[in-house]
């Protein structure tokens, strides 16, 4: 009696096909192209798109193995192309337009998968995708998904190859064995630590920045940061909170201890000093930025830059090590604290400008990563000798709405103190500031929404009188607008404040959501002081992360972002010394890639002008061949067969290095089963194999005569014996000849077609 096994196992799948195991993989490697673009360029419109499109693609085209039309590819290529020129004139010639382009075309050719060499590039293009998104990031988040990429693309070539071979003998239905399997593993992983180990050297080795200057922004990653060097009061909309990091900072003393700690004081970053307001919008002085910009040059790496005044700063107490994550090209503002008396360039050469007296520091020049340090006094504590000043400083004149002059000095006479500036001793200016700093901080109310100002009426003015809340630059703008009114020199800064340490990696982080801005005060002749009319607790409540179970792991995720910085991307021309020696021999690379690149950005122009000459009519040229080719193709065939024929009589040293009287009979035969098919209404196609064409075709086609229809077969076994085979010469010429004269006696009666 048979028993019966209470728990059946369930019956194992079958192992998937050759074709369907490569479609897999393709479709995996596309998805995670797309989705490390989207991750670098932080654009899920771009991610939701592409992949209902390879979604879409794969149901209704791939998995049932339906090419889509001619005509429909090319409708929908048409419109790619016109999106990829409107992106490119919105944006530019850059990463992101030609990523979207690539995208497209991706799937649009997944919808035209005829040959292997269509699947080729597919893949193709999504190593461009990736190529897309590892120049336009470089954090830790977008490496770690390249490298998922990378072993998908790479299990999809190496079965590319595999399917590539069974597609010319028809064998795609092949099923892949378990041994099969492993093997295939077993390649992936070998092959992905020899890719690595390859990498890794080429990394260390190769030399730095080759080619910076001439490919631009090209490489340089997508620049973040919520500072802006002018304040527009009013504009609609909602500060942004973003976490993303921005730049990274350390604080040592004199000895080279590290000072930062969780509970030391905010730090103002200074980079922009605005000191002209008109209807709510505050700007630099042309002063300020223009002439830095005109005066910039370029300062050799680890060079340190000091005032040139009577002034001794030689005891200085602080040093800011800063290094920049992301910088767009041409000027750009550098961050440091108030004051410095000495500014360190980093290993690598800095086109800069500077003032010292007003703590402007400009760079210029190509973008990316920026490391630099800066030395600070505190002026705070500076004795100052008000008997011996004779004169206030100047104020800028400023058009200043009455209501907001009219309550500043209603603050100063409420507190007691004089608002006049002339009846007022200067050494009574830095309280005066500071009774007007507490109104702003306890009377008004601190909100990231920003509302749209009304109509014809001052910016600073409806936020102290009607609206009463408002973000950082209302504040800043009140506290300078009603500190100039009552004669006391004020400056708006735009910069960072700093607050968030990370005990793990010693640094301060600072954050995109941490863009501030406050105010400087001239209270005696020149001594600033800040001031912050922000509230500091709503401030901080705002902007200060969650101290939560999942900000702990964000911690742990950003120590491990900055060794990522620090380490890959920051590995540089000192770094590279420092690891394989400062006399390394580069082979001359750096001074070859230096010279070659440098020609290109000189003629960058005619180039591109040449190259689109020469690809218009390489396209042109080869439409009309195409079209030519396909409308005489015929001709083409049977002159071909009747050269090659002639060419096999001489046995030339450029011939088949298998030439044999068998070649002329294989030529021949494979001519006359061509012309059958295309009298029989059923050409081969190109890109379709000969068995799998009459397999589909030939069998089912009742109107084909017996004899041409056995004749073709027979054909067809000959021509795969003769190109497969490792004999001399498998073809029978007795055969050959029987089924050459079948052929033609068909094509002279009726064509090989059965009468109705």
């Amino acid at each position: 009696m048979k028993r019966t096994d209470p728990h059946p196992h369930p019956p194992r799948s079958s192992p998937p096909s050759v074709h369907r195991a490569y479609t897999r993989a393709m479709l995996f490697a596309s998805i995670s192209a797309v989705v490390v673009f989207s991750i670098a360029d932080q654009n899920p419109f771009f991610l939701i798109l592409s992949l209902l499109g390879i979604i879409n693609v794969w149901v209704f085209s791939i998995a049932p193995k339906r090419t889509a039309p001619r005509l429909m590819i090319n409708t929908i290529l048409l419109g790619v192309v016109a999106i990829a020129g409107i992106e490119m004139l919105r944006v530019g010639v850059g990463v992101n337009a030609f990523a979207v382009f690539v995208a497209l075309l991706m799937i649009v050719k997944m919808l035209d998968l005829r040959t292997p060499r269509d699947d080729g590039q597919v893949l193709v293009l999504c190593v461009a995708i990736l190529i897309a998104a590892v120049l336009t990031s470089n954090t830790l988040l977008t490496g770690f998904f390249t490298l998922i990429s990378i072993v998908l693309i790479l299990r999809a070539v190496m079965l590319y190859q595999i399917h590539a071979v069974l597609a010319k003998s028809a064998l795609t239905d092949s099923t892949i064995t378990e041994s099969a399997r492993i093997d295939i593993r077993s390649m992936i992983l070998a092959s992905s630590f020899l890719c690595a180990i390859i990498a890794t050297g080429i990394f260390v080795i190769l030399p730095r920045n080759i080619g910076v200057q001439a490919f631009g922004q090209w490489g340089q990653g997508s620049p973040v940061s919520g500072f802006a060097d002018t304040v527009e009061l009013g504009r609609p909309g909602f500060i942004s909170q973003s976490s993303t990091p921005v730049l990274d900072l350390t604080i040592t003393n004199r000895d080279g201890i590290n000072i930062g700690s969780e509970d030391s004081q905010a730090v103002y970053l200074r980079g922009a000093v605005l000191n002209q307001y008109s209807e709510g919008r505050w700007n630099p002085s042309p002063i300020m930025r223009s002439p830095l910009q005109s005066r910039t040059t370029l300062i050799p790496p680890n060079t340190s830059l000091e005032p040139h005044n009577q002034t001794d700063y030689t005891v200085w107490d602080r040093q800011y090590t800063i290094s920049i994550r992301s910088l767009d090209n041409g000027p750009a503002y550098l961050f440091s604290p108030w004051k410095t008396i000495e500014f360190r360039v980093g290993s690598e050469p800095m086109r800069l400008g500077l003032d010292f007296n007003r703590g402007i520091f400009i760079k210029d020049g190509v973008g990316g990563k920026l490391d630099y340090s800066v030395r600070t006094v505190k002026t705070v504590f500076d004795p100052i000798n008000f008997d011996q000043i004779k004169s206030r400083p100047p104020v800028t004149p400023t058009p200043i709405e009455p209501e907001i002059a009219q309550l500043a000095k209603d603050i100063l006479t409420d507190a007691g103190l004089e608002p006049s500036p002339e009846l007022r001793p200067l050494r009574d200016d830095a309280g005066a500031l500071r009774v007007i700093e507490q109104y702003l901080r306890s009377q008004y109310e601190y909100t990231l929404d920003a509302l749209p100002v009304p109509r014809g009426m001052d910016a600073t003015k409806w936020f102290l009188f009607e609206r009463k809340a408002g973000h950082c630059e209302y504040y800043a703008s009140a506290l300078a607008l009603m500190s100039r009114s009552v004669g006391v020199p004020a400056r708006v800064l735009t910069g960072y404040i700093v607050s968030d340490y990370n005990a793990v990696t010693g640094q301060y982080t600072v954050r995109e959501s941490n863009a501030h801005a406050w105010v400087e005060a001239q209270t005696a002749p020149g001594h600033w002081q800040i001031y912050d009319g922000t509230p500091p607790l709503d401030f901080h409540a705002l902007h200060e992360p969650d101290p939560s179970l999942w900000r702990s792991f964000a911690k742990l995720y950003e120590s491990v972002e900055f060794l990522w910085v620090r380490s890959v991307i920051g590995y540089d021309s000192t770094a590279r010394q420092n690891l394989i020696g400062a006399n390394s021999n580069d082979m001359g690379l750096s001074v070859l890639g230096e010279s070659l690149l440098n020609r290109f950005a000189a003629g960058r122009q005619r180039l591109l002008a040449r190259g689109a000459i020469v690809g218009t009519t390489v396209f042109a040229g080869s439409l009309f061949l195409g079209i030519v080719l396909l409308r005489y193709k015929q001709i083409f065939a049977s002159v071909w067969s009747v050269f090659a024929r002639w060419i096999a009589k001489f046995h030339l040293p450029f011939s088949s290095p298998r030439s044999s009287p068998g070649d002329a009979r294989y030529l021949r035969l494979e001519s006359l089963v061509h012309q059958s098919l295309h009298r029989l209404g059923i050409p081969k196609p190109a890109w379709a194999p000969l068995k799998s064409h009459l397999g589909e075709h030939l069998k089912d086609h009742n109107t084909v005569a017996e004899p041409t229809r056995n004749a073709i077969l027979r054909a067809s076994n000959l021509l795969y014996q003769y190109k497969f085979s490792s004999a001399p010469d498998p073809l029978d010429p007795d055969q050959c000849s029987e089924i050459e004269s079948t052929l033609r006696k068909s094509e002279k009666s009726a064509s090989g077609v059965k009468n109705s």
